[in-house]
């Protein structure tokens, strides 16, 4: 199936739509993986669309010719679970497609405007905090597994993840 889409970076007046898009994406796709008692917990903190992320200018949506944002995804140069990252290494940074959408290179195309982007800024790697359901595309994008993590979205609250690196 080939779509129509463009790949633009994200705008503050996109946080709404992200939001609902990460909502439908995360709320559908992780449920196989994640206990539902954990996923009821971090999706409020997990598919809220980022301030930071939405003026760095290295966040990209996919929007369709309606305007539609149907995926979302980017990179920066901050780690966001430790803060400043390693010399000459970025972190891929809220990855999200409409699940009706998948496997349609959205997060493909997502993923290679971040590369591009990252390699115009200097990284020499990208790093990712990618759930247990994404692990398989981020390793078809060419990031390798380093370490299963437990990210803490809140005290108590520990969400399983795993941490993978990929070299530009």
């Amino acid at each position: 199936m080939t779509l129509d889409y463009l790949i633009r970076p994200a705008r503050p007046d996109d946080a709404d739509a992200i939001s609902a898009m990460m909502q439908e994406s995360y709320g559908t796709l992780l449920v196989p993986d994640y206990n539902p008692k954990i996923l009821s917990k971090a999706l409020p903190r997990i598919s809220k669309a980022r301030p930071e992320l939405l003026i760095c200018g290295t966040y990209y949506v996919a929007e369709d010719p309606a305007g539609v944002i149907i995926g979302a995804g980017g990179w920066t140069d901050l780690s966001p679970a430790r803060g400043l990252a390693r010399d000459g290494e970025g972190h891929m940074r809220h990855v999200a497609v409409r699940p009706a959408m998948l496997r349609c290179g959205i997060g493909r195309a997502l993923a290679d405007a971040s590369f591009a982007s990252a390699q115009e800024f200097g990284m020499r790697a990208l790093r990712c905090m990618s759930t247990l359901t994404a692990q398989p595309f981020y390793e078809r994008l060419g990031f390798e597994p380093e370490q299963p993590v437990e990210l803490t979205l809140e005290p108590g609250l520990f969400f399983p993840a795993i941490e993978m690196r990929k070299v530009l």
